[in-house]
């Protein structure tokens, strides 16, 4: 059941919590919205993560985190990100991560086929200020696709989480994880970074 104390307990334990969507603070009407405005995305092949990992996934893009976060295809992000950008969204986040700001920066649609795949990688070597990663399933049947954190490294014996549709995943970025290859179906997964500052990708400064 969805308890924000508890999963606040669960996330600073584990590094990743997820739970069902339903009768959250993210409405039926938000995710149904977000998920009719993720399917008029054009997508394309990605087989090079932004952390430089290797993966075989189709992207659709929201807002990229290149040098800056840059909103594109801004007839369906623009929508899509006034929904994310709720007062009770980030309140939750807030809450969760324990920070008075919070700034969504990379936004993207993650679909997979069957043999698809994320691999091994950490987000911070995306930008080194991303917090949390927050991943919404709209996948509906599909096996596979788990979702693997490791508390340091790929040896180590990594925490499996199975997404279910309208499932919600917020793991924190200092923790390395993966996709496992799906199987059959296919998975369809809204992802967003949060970081506490909007400005330059710490990645590309220059010292």
């Amino acid at each position: 059941m969805y308890n924000v104390e508890n999963l606040k307990k669960k996330y600073d334990k584990y590094g990743t919590i997820m739970f069902d969507l339903e009768r959250s603070f993210f409405s039926d009407d938000d995710f149904k919205d977000l998920e009719e405005l993720c399917a008029k995305l054009p997508y394309e092949y990605v087989s090079t993560g932004d952390a430089g990992e290797d993966n075989s996934v189709e992207v659709g893009r929201l807002m990229t985190d290149i040098k800056n976060p840059k909103v594109v295809n801004e007839s369906i992000a623009n929508l899509a990100l006034k929904i994310l950008n709720k007062e009770e969204h980030l309140k939750f986040y807030k809450k969760l991560l324990n920070k008075d700001e919070l700034y969504l920066r990379r936004v993207q649609v993650n679909k997979m086929h069957k043999d698809a795949f994320v691999g091994y990688h950490l987000d911070i070597d995306s930008n080194p200020d991303y917090l949390a990663a927050v991943v919404v399933q709209f996948g509906r049947d599909f096996k596979g696709g788990d979702y693997i954190v490791y508390e340091d490294k790929k040896d180590d014996v990594g925490l499996c989480y199975a997404p279910f549709y309208q499932s919600m995943i917020v793991s924190n970025c200092n923790y390395p994880h993966e996709v496992t290859k799906i199987e059959k179906g296919t998975r369809i997964s809204l992802v967003y970074f949060l970081c506490e500052h909007k400005d330059k990708n710490l990645r590309n400064k220059t010292t």
